[in-house]
């Protein structure tokens, strides 16, 4: 079992699979906080990128964000972030840190310094945090673990819906691939195939199989 101050759920999974979505609305039926860590990774793209830094060069992108302080707390249930007092976060879809992200995400420096964040978040309050090593990385420990993935077909066009042009079989390699924290189906993660059903459908299976596990959603699972 878990020796966290309060119950973290991870959710992991592939690009535009649909686990944001089914995060968020987890959390909302359990009145728990969700947490997108990767917004976070986004969020220092923009902020590098305001600040001319290269991202193909790990070290001038670890020298500039090791830098700077990071804060990272919870407001109105939803992550808040900031970096060196700048918020990023009305910028995180932007086309140009969409395009960027994924150089950042690799550096090791960079993550270490965003776990360690998302990591004091758990003693706040009750999470659902979704990302890429949330089960495996961040919260290894967890017994409430979700792997979300859905058809290449059904993720490309969620992709083009959302406005997004990055091609997720490269996204996915990239992110799996990666040295420092790569993107993995944990053998004691509940596998969550997305491609045709709904959201309202993801969150009564999670329901169950998380009060198999011992947290207490009985209420959650009648309504």
């Amino acid at each position: 079992m878990s020796d966290l101050p309060h119950p973290v759920i991870a959710v992991d999974g592939t690009a535009a699979s649909g686990k944001s979505t089914f995060s968020r609305a987890l959390a909302e039926r359990l009145g728990y906080v969700y947490i997108n860590t990767g917004a976070m990774y986004r969020g220092v793209t923009w902020y590098l990128q305001q600040r001319s830094i290269p991202l193909q060069d790990a070290t001038a992108v670890a020298r500039a964000i090791t830098s700077v302080p990071l804060e990272t707390t919870v407001a109105n249930n939803e992550l808040a972030f900031r970096i060196a007092g700048n918020d990023p976060l009305p910028h995180v879809r932007e086309a140009h840190v969409n395009e960027g992200v994924s150089l950042v995400a690799q550096v090791a420096e960079v993550r270490t310094l965003l776990v360690a964040e998302q990591q004091k978040l758990a003693q706040d309050a009750p999470l659902v945090m979704e990302g890429r090593d949330i089960g495996s990385v961040v919260f290894p420990r967890t017994p409430y673990k979700f792997y979300v993935d859905a058809s290449p077909e059904v993720r490309a066009l969620r992709r083009h819906q959302q406005g997004e042009t990055d091609v997720i079989t490269q996204r996915d390699a990239i992110d799996s691939s990666r040295k420092t924290s790569p993107l993995v189906r944990l053998d004691d993660a509940v596998f969550i195939d997305s491609s045709h059903i709904t959201v309202d459908e993801m969150v009564a299976n999670a329901l169950r199989e998380l009060a198999e596990r011992g947290l207490t959603v009985a209420a959650e699972i009648s309504r």
